[in-house]
């Protein structure tokens, strides 16, 4: 249930390569005018694989549970197993609904769980991103806000409005944030590398790295 994704997993597998692109914008300059549009539309194509990823792990997971349920009710163990999976895939009060009957003793846990799981969509980051942010969740934001200052984005955005933002100014910070992701990809072994693959517990930071990287392309384009 907690396995990584085989490497046969075409979703998983463009989400890998489109991050890896992003991070190797000189491989593409042959043929790509405008780094700063090419990085963002990198990340806009994950949107897509992403949704798909995620409803395979969604599905997987229903179908694990049921048949768990199925043999007997859940002991505290194998409760805490499936709140932390499905933590990883769902939107913060989609969880809160999900995680009340995933306790031992829960009453009626196998028909309630159906109740509630049976029409979620997992969390989507392309989804929450196009909110107000007003509207977004505060846990999202703390994720988000989180990996923004990790990967120095912060500090980055303060050098795009120190001076006029010339075509090498505006370069040298896109090489720093390429640099900075696949610094903090190797660390916290997400993979840009077709041959690796992520576990549903990465795919939260993954989330966060995309969207962080999206608002600061887009605040500063």
């Amino acid at each position: 249930m907690t396995e990584p994704l085989g490497p046969d997993s075409s979703p998983q597998l463009i989400v890998v390569a489109r991050l890896a692109e992003f991070c190797r914008f000189r491989e593409a300059s042959r043929f790509e005018d405008d780094p700063w549009e090419y990085m963002l539309r990198k990340l806009q194509e994950t949107e897509e694989p992403l949704d798909e990823l995620k409803s395979r792990l969604l599905r997987r997971t229903r179908e694990s549970l049921w048949a768990e349920l199925a043999a007997g009710a859940l002991g505290a163990a194998r409760c805490s197993d499936y709140r932390l999976l499905f933590e990883s895939l769902l939107g913060a009060g989609d969880f809160a609904d999900v995680a009340i009957h995933l306790a031992p003793g829960a009453p009626d846990q196998a028909g309630s769980l159906r109740r509630v799981l049976e029409p979620i969509r997992p969390f989507s980051l392309f989804r929450e991103e196009r909110r107000p942010e007003p509207e977004r969740g505060p846990s999202w934001e703390r994720l988000v806000g989180e990996l923004y200052r990790r990967l120095g984005l912060d500090r980055l955005g303060t050098v795009m409005v120190r001076k006029p933002p010339t075509p090498a100014r505006r370069a040298m910070v896109l090489r720093r944030v390429r640099r900075n992701v696949a610094e903090y990809c190797s660390v916290v072994r997400i993979p840009t590398r077709d041959q690796d693959s992520f576990t549903p517990f990465m795919l939260p930071r993954i989330e966060a790295l995309i969207a962080a990287n999206l608002r600061f392309l887009r605040r500063y384009r």
